[in-house]
């Protein structure tokens, strides 16, 4: 699983133009058809990053309520709460795991629409290391999916061990793909196609998150970055989809 969406977000960033965009040589082909074809890939991606944060808190919002003020970073509490919620953990990372691949293919997207800019270097640098940090998190998924599952069987040992590997895994991926935001922002610093200051915040934001996800992953200081995330990454989908031709 985790190879297969690494391709596809990959494919959907190198060929987005081949997807969603007229390349000139139809019969139909004029100034007018492409700018309503531009207009409506843009919208899409601007909508695709809209709605991803969305998906992606509905699924958490399903989660949190389930497992109660359990302490994540407490391997005895968390299994106790994992296993009790098996079902509803699957559904809710599942759907929380859509809305982050969501997200991908919205910066996909915005690297198609910066490309042949001054910052389409960094947008395609920022959108690989995203992807690759988002394909190690759904490996974390993977395990914390296991680990609830064994947890509910009864299997106390496989869960210690799913849960130590999803945290182990987990805290790398998720610095990876916040780094990838980092890099993302600092490419619409560069070419400027949107606000400046949105650049900088998701520039330093990401910032915030590589650290966090190194020193303090599985604590609730990572809200702070999550939440930021979601503002920004929202934000930008909104000026992607009011932005002029």
């Amino acid at each position: 699983m985790p190879h297969i969406l690494l391709h596809i977000c990959l494919y959907i960033g190198v060929n987005y133009d081949l997807i969603f965009a007229d390349n000139g040589k139809s019969s139909l082909g004029n100034s007018g058809i492409r700018r309503r074809t531009q207009m409506n890939s843009r919208t899409l991606t601007g909508w695709l990053l809209i709605g991803g944060p969305i998906v992606m808190w509905a699924g958490f919002m399903t989660m949190f309520p389930a497992l109660g003020n359990v302490d994540w970073s407490d391997a005895s509490e968390m299994l106790s709460a994992a296993g009790e919620n098996a079902g509803i953990m699957k559904a809710a990372i599942s759907v929380a795991t859509l809305g982050m691949l969501i997200v991908a293919a919205g910066f996909a997207g915005l690297n198609h629409s910066m490309s042949g800019g001054s910052g389409a270097h960094y947008m395609r640098a920022g959108l690989l290391v995203y992807v690759i940090g988002a394909t190690v998190v759904i490996g974390e998924s993977a395990l914390t999916i296991g680990m609830a599952e064994a947890a509910s069987g009864g299997n106390q040992a496989v869960a210690e061990a799913l849960y130590g590997a999803a945290h182990a895994i987990g805290s790398a991926g998720e610095a990876t793909r916040f780094l990838g935001m980092a890099v993302i922002g600092f490419a619409i610093y560069t070419q400027k196609n949107l606000h400046m200051v949105l650049g900088c915040l998701m520039f330093l934001i990401g910032l915030i998150g590589v650290g966090l996800s190194v020193c303090v992953y599985q604590s609730d200081f990572m809200i702070i970055a999550y939440i930021g995330m979601t503002i920004v990454v929202i934000a930008t989908g909104i000026l992607v989809v009011r932005a002029k031709e």
